[in-house]
């Protein structure tokens, strides 16, 4: 009497199943390093991912703030408030008007290593309003970088020139990813 016999299937070593945790978990976070450098928001099991600390765990991050540049009248086209990051010299290019790295602030920018910040308020009919970015760091925490820009107002009883201006700050960063940026109003 002949029994059926099931197919044969190699077994696994047991070398296999203790590297195949610490792999698997390599991978988890590789591919969320990946995607949030993508800017995507990663939802992680608690569970599964223990070993490694994730972003929201993190404190705050400090970036280096490597020039900063005021402009009475922006070279950023148009006449409304706007909050904007350049990440590329054929991105800036597009944005900016009429001015070049070294011209609009102060130096070239290392693309590769930095970003641009720029924020321009609206349209002014009269000279005297100025834009100042004070610190030399600039906070990054659970995707929001806060900015802190100062704006400073012309003198009261001063006279002002009747002409139309749009008062604007350049701030070249180390590179970073966040989702949103918020300018912080700090005291002149």
């Amino acid at each position: 009497m002949t029994t059926p016999s099931a197919p044969l299937r190699p077994r696994p070593h047991r070398w296999t199943a203790c590297l195949a945790r610490p792999l698997l978990g390599l991978v988890i976070t590789a591919a969320a390093q990946v995607a949030s450098a993508q800017g995507l928001q990663v939802t992680r099991n608690p569970v599964a991912d223990t070993s490694s600390t994730s972003q929201s765990k993190a404190g705050p991050t400090a970036l280096r703030v490597l020039s900063t540049r005021s402009h009475m009248q922006c070279p950023l086209p148009g006449k409304n408030t706007r909050l904007l990051s350049i990440d590329s010299p054929r991105e800036w290019d597009d944005t900016i008007e009429h001015q070049d790295e070294i011209t609009a602030l102060g130096r070239k920018v290392r693309w590769s290593r930095e970003r641009v910040l720029v924020y321009a308020l609206e349209s002014k009919p009269y000279a005297g309003v100025r834009l100042d970015a004070p610190s030399r760091v600039i906070r990054l925490a659970q995707g929001v970088l806060y900015w802190p820009v100062r704006q400073v107002m012309p003198e009261m009883g001063a006279e002002k020139a009747t002409v139309l201006t749009r008062p604007c700050v350049m701030t070249t960063i180390d590179r970073a990813y966040w989702q949103r940026i918020k300018v912080v109003p700090t005291r002149p």
